[in-house]
């Protein structure tokens, strides 16, 4: 899957590029939704604490091993149009 994300950033440009940011602000309010509704659930009482704090930090996990390849990806774009277009505004200038 990474590769396949990764061969996707080459793709990228900057008209969806915010559409992708809002999309992976989105994933990311998600679950920090899904940690509010177990904080919320193990309050309840009924559930073991302990279980309760494994499923947190499963859920932490998955947020985690999402973000890395898709955030490694959007960086290796950004430090690309970076230079680009960096090198355009220096040409500019002179």
């Amino acid at each position: 899957m990474y590769t396949e994300v990764h061969r996707a950033a080459s793709n990228f440009t900057s008209a969806p590029k915010a559409h992708i940011y809002d999309l992976l602000r989105r994933l990311n309010a998600a679950f920090a939704r899904a940690a509010r509704n177990l904080f919320e659930l193990e309050k309840v009482g009924i559930f073991d604490s302990k279980m309760m704090k494994a499923i947190y930090d499963q859920t932490k996990e998955a947020q985690a091993s999402a973000n890395f390849p898709l955030l490694e990806s959007l960086r290796e774009r950004e430090a690309k149009d970076w230079t680009k277009y960096g090198r355009k505004a220096r040409q500019q200038t002179e």
